[in-house]
């Protein structure tokens, strides 16, 4: 090809979306999602009747702010990853902070414990509840995110999928924990940790695919 025609290539092709574009079509796919999400969890589940009272116990309190901190980073992570050349920068350091602090919590509480009643605290009631009602929370809002990050120019869509995923995993959690009863983080610092998580190698999986150029 010579230079003239590559040049009368490029400059036919579409500009790169604006990063304030991209946000927002971001802002509005994942408030769609939610939407969807609180009309699901409304529907099937619905709050701990006891909610505003238990809200005022840090430890119960964590588990519904700690995956919303998480998700919020890794959003603003999953947006960098659609922009070509941008790095995560202090970002991708901070939002280690979230696993260390629940690794922290876990620990206090298996201390806290005593001996004989740690597996059940681990166990809880509601395992075969809180994964999958995770996981399928998280769907409409990674449906919504992914879309407006199609827009974008991922250069890795594996990671750029993942992060999505652990956003809509994180923000999916925090609702979900709002009906949850499980208040130890002996249960919820492991569980709620794997449907995440769940949630993040799904959304990379997804992603690889539906967000390559």
């Amino acid at each position: 090809m010579k230079t003239e025609d590559l040049i009368a290539e490029l400059a036919s092709a579409p500009a790169p979306v604006p990063a304030t574009t991209l946000e927002r079509r971001a802002a509005v796919g994942v408030g769609l999602g939610l939407l969807v999400t609180a009309a699901l969890f409304l529907g099937l589940l619905g709050p701990r009747p006891d909610l505003p009272g238990v809200l005022s116990q840090p430890v119960v309190l964590a588990k519904t702010l700690l995956p919303l901190v998480l998700g919020a980073l890794a959003l603003a992570l999953a947006l960098r990853a659609a922009r070509p050349a941008v790095a995560g920068g202090a970002l991708a350091r901070a939002i280690w902070a979230v696993p260390a602090a629940v690794a922290g919590l876990v620990l206090w509480a298996f201390a806290a414990t005593p001996p004989e009643a740690r597996m059940a605290a681990f166990i809880g009631h509601s395992i075969g509840v809180c994964l999958p009602a995770v996981v399928i929370l998280s769907l409409p809002v990674y449906a919504g995110l992914v879309a407006a990050l199609r827009k974008g120019a991922p250069v890795r869509p594996a990671l750029c999928g993942g992060l999505a995923g652990l956003a809509a995993g994180g923000f999916a959690c925090a609702i979900y924990s709002t009906f949850c009863v499980e208040d130890t983080p002996l249960f919820y610092g492991i569980w709620y940790a794997l449907a995440v998580g769940a949630a993040g190698v799904g959304g990379a999986v997804a992603g690889a695919r539906v967000l390559r150029w």
